[in-house]
């Protein structure tokens, strides 16, 4: 399902409205219905106020208290003054007054009066789509009235004080329990922070054309249940050999940090590869070889070494080093031919870390081999100012990898994450994962936004987990924008699963690797 800014979706209703002859009344009718049927149905609530401001949105308010005061007590409260509603909610405004819809202007000296105690549901259609800024004055007040309610609270279209894209930086915000969004879901009703305030998110269709809600010149779109058949292909050649599965080269879990690089292949090997390679240090073979029988093992002469900082490379200790795993990472290569190469799990952040990586990225480039660049790869590839990134990549940052990489604090990420992810991957020209909750998979142009996932998955090891399985799908010739979309859903639901069958809200990475396979068949 496509997803929208406040101005994409206000031109769908001017075309729908000016092109297709929908009178926007009607629209109006369908929304507030909607939300009706959904109180009636679902809260089965016996008593509702309805707060509504003088815009579109508070029409949809009146239409959705109209068709409730039909079976049950309705009050309705209107921020501003009714001389200011829009043409169209003028109409069901009058449609309130007329079944004698009990309708309350809010004042300063009102707000302190009313009672929320008496209703067992809140509608919210205060501001809707269009809102911007910060919520000042009398809207401030009667948001906080809302939000101290203590009531359940259904926002129309996008819960007030929200914008529906861009940062989000102020408060308050309607903490709604479930958001009832018209035609298409818009980016902050389904992307943190602003998820957090939309809750259960439901989209109403109210008749927007079809053709409308899935144009091409909408860029960014839902990794949901649709997405991914629409995308994943199962295997089902029966002549097919473990060759034809896909290799995958995982470059990690250097001295200490055996267990990152073995989640990754766990993952992998779950996620259906034909082979992989797992090429790590000597001392960390050691420990790696036969712990998953089926993984293949290779070292490298990469020694302890001091941490590695911007100003070494380019020393003459940085690059002879370099020439070294240059040269063993291409025998290596040459004699495993994997189909995508995994680079970062417990790799470290030493000088022989950085020439590692730094090496990998540039025989990847020439050999135009996927490559996912992870964990410990990322930190390295803050610090190496020349590094050229290979045509098929993709990275999978959290927001302190990402703030490295950008020079932007985590506190700005967070604020719009999705405009974050889009402007890394097109700085650095590869597919970016923003991890986190709703991660976000984006190229810079085209951007999914993940349905699937829990708490539960902030654990150690959950991100190497994740790469194993983004890396098979590489592995298997998925382009990386779609491999990626898919990694991120088939890595939350196997989390999801877990979390259902196992009733607890608590797991290790391991967990998520043995329910892989089952999301893959849900």
């Amino acid at each position: 399902m496509k997803v929208v800014t406040a101005q994409q979706m206000q031109e769908i209703d001017r075309i729908t409205i000016q092109q297709y002859g929908i009178p926007g009344e009607v629209l109006m009718a369908l929304a507030g219905k909607s939300v009706a049927d959904y109180v009636l149905h679902t809260v089965k609530a016996h008593n509702v106020a309805v707060f509504c401001g003088v815009g579109n949105n508070g029409g949809d308010g009146f239409v959705t208290a109209y068709l409730l005061s039909q079976y049950l007590p309705v009050d309705v409260f209107i921020l501003g003054n009714t001389d200011k509603l829009t043409p169209s909610s003028r109409i069901y405004y009058d449609v309130c007054q007329h079944a004698s819809v009990r309708c309350c202007t809010i004042s300063s000296e009102t707000l302190a009066t009313i009672n929320l105690n008496s209703y067992d549901c809140i509608i919210d259609a205060l501001t809707g789509t269009g809102f911007s800024g910060r919520p000042k004055g009398l809207l401030e007040q009667v948001i906080n009235v809302i939000n101290e309610s203590g009531k359940k609270i259904i926002a129309i279209d996008m819960p007030s004080g929200l914008p529906a894209d861009g940062a989000v930086e102020f408060e308050p915000i309607v903490q709604a329990h479930t958001t009832i969004t018209m035609g298409l879901p818009k980016i902050n009703a389904v992307t943190y922070p602003g998820k957090y305030y939309a809750g259960n998110v439901i989209v109403a269709d109210i008749g927007f054309p079809y053709s409308l809600c899935t144009s091409g010149d909408i860029c960014r779109q839902l990794i949901d249940e649709k997405f991914f058949t629409g995308n994943y292909r199962p295997n089902i050649h029966y002549d097919a050999h473990k060759g034809a599965n896909g290799h995958l080269l995982c470059i990690g879990g250097f001295d200490g940090m055996e267990g990152a690089i073995l989640l990754c292949a766990k993952a992998a090997f779950a996620t259906g590869i034909g082979l992989v390679t797992i090429v790590t240090t000597h001392q960390a073979r050691g420990i790696i070889a036969g712990k998953i029988p089926e993984a293949i093992t290779r070292a490298l002469n990469a020694t302890a070494s001091e941490p590695f900082a911007k100003d070494m490379y380019g020393t003459v200790e940085f690059t002879n080093v370099y020439k070294d795993m240059l040269s063993q990472l291409e025998s290596i290569i040459q004699l495993a031919r994997p189909t995508a190469c995994i680079i970062g799990p417990g790799l470290g952040r030493s000088v022989s870390s950085a020439a590692t990586i730094a090496a990998c990225l540039k025989i990847a480039h020439t050999m135009q081999l996927p490559v996912l660049i992870d964990g410990d790869g990322l930190y390295c590839l803050a610090q190496l100012p020349e590094a050229k990134l290979p045509l098929h990549c993709v990275i999978t940052p959290h927001f302190k990898e990402a703030e490295r990489l950008t020079g932007i604090a985590v506190s700005d990420i967070k604020k719009n994450r999705l405009r974050s992810a889009e402007d890394l991957a097109q700085k650095l020209q590869c597919v970016t994962v923003l991890k986190g909750p709703a991660s976000i998979v984006t190229s810079g142009t085209t951007t999914y936004i993940n349905t699937t996932g829990n708490p539960a998955l902030a654990t150690g090891g959950s991100g190497d987990v994740l790469s194993g399985i983004i890396g098979a799908m590489l592995s298997k010739g998925y382009d990386p924008l779609i491999a990626a979309a898919l990694g991120v859903y088939v890595h939350g639901k196997a989390a999801d699963i877990y979390c259902q069958e196992s009733g607890s809200s608590m797991m290790q990475a391991g967990d998520i690797v043995r329910f892989v396979r089952n999301a893959f068949n849900c």
